[in-house]
C-alpha cells in the first residue's frame, strides 16, 4: 500500500492539467485538486486506496485468460501404416506490448479500472500460450484384404449311397495273364502246365495272337501235328490273327510234305497278305516249286518292293529269273542280293557261283 500511497502522491504533486486528464481513460476519476485545509482527512484517502487496489486487484484476476486444461488423448488403435505426420504449428507470439507513457498513467489504470457490463478489456499485452497442435483424429481402415473366391462344393444328395465296385480285369487281360503264367512254367521245363495256361487263355480271348502260335509250336515240338493244325486253322478264320496262323498253317503243312495243300491255304489268305513281304516270298517260293516261275517272279518282285533291304527276296528273285531264261535281270538281282547283308550262307555260295 505504500507504493500506492507514494504514486497518488506522485500524481498530486504534478498537478495534471487538463490535458493529463483528458488522455485518462473516461472510467478513471480525477483526483481532486490538493487542498492544504483538508489535511485532516488521511485515513479516508487511505480506505479509499485501499478499497481502489482492491477492486483493481479483483478485476484484474477476473480478467486473466483460464489456463486450458491439457486434452487427454483419445488411444488410437495402432494401424497397419502409419498416420502422416501433422505439421508444426510455430506458437503465435503476441506483440509486444506498447508502453505507457508513464508508470503513474499505468497505476491509474489498474486504480480506477471497475468491472461494468459494457466496459472493453485493457489493452494490457499477455504473452499467449503456445498453442499445441490438435490432433485430428485419423480414421484408422485397416488395409482391405483381397477377396478369395471358396471353390464351390456341391451339395451332396441326402439319400446318397457310395457304390463301391470293384473292377474285374477285361478277357484280354485275363488272357494275358494267363499267357505269361505258361511262359514262365515252359521256361521252368513244366510243359504240360504251360500248354494248359495256353489253352485257358484262347479260350477267354480266342484273338491273343501269341498264345495260339507259342501252343501251335509247342505242340509241333510235342509232334502233336493234328492239334497243331487245328489250332491254326481256327485262328485262320479270325481277322486279327488270321495271317499269322496262315503262314504257320502253311509252313507245317511243308514240313509235313503237303506243299500244294501249303500254297492252297496261302492262296486262300491273299487279301490278308497283300502288303506282307513274307507273305509275298513265302508264296513266291511254293510257286516257283510249282513250277510256275512267271507267277513266282511276280511274288518276288512284291517282296523286294516291301521290303527292298531283304536280301534273300533278291536273291529268289535272281533264281526264278534264272530259270526263266531272263539272265541279265537275274544277274542284276545277285548282285543288288550281294551288297545286302544278312544274306544265307548257301544263297549266298549259289549267287557266287552264278556271278562267274
Amino acid at each position: 500500500m505504500s507504493l500506492v500511497n507514494k504514486m497518488l502522491r506522485d500524481l498530486d504533486a504534478r498537478r495534471a492539467g487538463e490535458s493529463d486528464r483528458a488522455a485518462l481513460p473516461a472510467a478513471v476519476t480525477p483526483l481532486a485538486a490538493r487542498q492544504e485545509p483538508r489535511r485532516g482527512l488521511p485515513p479516508l484517502w487511505f480506505g479509499l486506496a485501499l478499497a481502489a487496489a482492491g477492486l483493481g486487484a479483483a478485476a484484474w484476476y477476473g480478467m486473466q485468460p483460464a489456463i486450458p486444461e491439457p486434452a487427454v488423448a483419445t488411444p488410437v488403435a495402432a494401424a497397419p501404416a502409419a498416420a502422416p505426420k501433422p505439421e508444426r504449428v510455430e506458437p503465435a507470439v503476441a506483440p509486444e506490448a506498447e508502453k505507457p507513457a508513464s508508470m503513474s498513467l499505468r497505476m491509474a489504470d489498474a486504480l480506477s479500472m471497475t468491472p461494468a457490463a459494457g466496459s472493453a478489456p485493457p489493452r494490457k499485452a499477455v504473452a499467449a500460450a503456445p498453442k499445441l497442435p490438435e490432433q485430428a483424429a485419423v480414421a484408422v481402415v485397416p488395409p482391405r484384404q483381397p477377396v478369395v473366391a471358396l471353390p464351390r462344393v456341391p451339395a451332396t444328395a441326402p439319400d446318397a449311397r457310395i457304390d463301391k465296385q470293384v473292377r474285374l480285369p477285361s478277357p484280354a487281360e485275363r488272357a494275358e495273364l494267363e499267357y505269361r503264367r505258361g511262359v514262365q512254367a515252359q521256361r521252368q521245363g513244366h510243359v504240360e502246365d504251360a500248354a494248359a495256361s495256353y489253352r485257358v487263355a484262347l479260350e477267354g480271348y480266342p484273338e491273343h495272337a501269341a498264345a495260339r502260335q507259342t501252343l501251335a509250336a509247342l505242340l509241333i515240338e510235342l509232334r502233336h501235328y493234328d492239334d497243331a493244325e487245328e489250332l491254326l486253322r481256327k485262328g485262320a478264320e479270325l481277322a486279327p490273327v488270321r495271317l499269322a496262323s496262315a503262314l504257320a498253317l502253311a509252313r507245317l503243312k511243308v514240313e509235313r510234305n503237303q506243299a500244294p495243300a501249303a500254297l492252297d491255304i496261302l492262296l486262300k489268305h491273299a487279301a490278308a497278305g497283300e502288303g506282307s513281304a513274307e507273305y509275298q516270298g513265302f508264296a513266291g517260293a511254293l510257286l516257283n516249286r510249282a513250277g510256275r516261275v512267271q507267277e513266282a517272279v511276280e511274288r518276288y518282285k512284291a517282296a523286294t518292293r516291301l521290303a527292298p533291304g531283304e536280301g534273300r527276296w533278291w536273291a529268289a528273285l535272281g533264281i526264278a529269273l534264272d530259270a526263266s531264261g531272263k539272265i541279265p535281270e537275274a544277274r542284276d538281282a545277285y548282285l543288288k542280293a550281294r551288297s545286302l547283308p544278312g544274306l544265307p550262307a548257301d544263297l549266298a555260295q549259289h549267287i557266287e557261283q552264278r556271278l562267274r
